[in-house]
């Protein structure tokens, strides 16, 4: 027997044809142009992440991340600087 999976719609900020994937991180990622082989776009979009933040808080930050949420994350230090990976 198949189960029913809920399927949701985002809706994108007006004028913004933007595509998602999930990284190699397994956060959702925003953005435009070439996808890289670990699921990151040439032009993030920002705007996207965070209205799909809004819509859809139970998925989590979606890439590109803010500075508070990598802070949150433990990806940047006190003062602001990216850890290394």
């Amino acid at each position: 027997m198949m189960s029913k999976q809920a399927t949701k719609t985002f809706i994108r900020p007006e004028g913004h044809t933007c595509h998602v994937s999930t990284g190699i991180h397994d956060f959702l990622t925003f953005g435009a142009g070439d996808l890289d082989d670990n699921g990151f776009w040439e032009e993030p979009c920002a705007e996207c992440a965070r209205a799909h933040e809004i819509q859809f808080p139970e998925c989590g930050p979606c890439w590109p991340h803010t500075d508070a949420q990598l802070k949150k994350m433990g990806l940047r230090d006190e003062n602001g600087i990216l850890k290394a990976g």
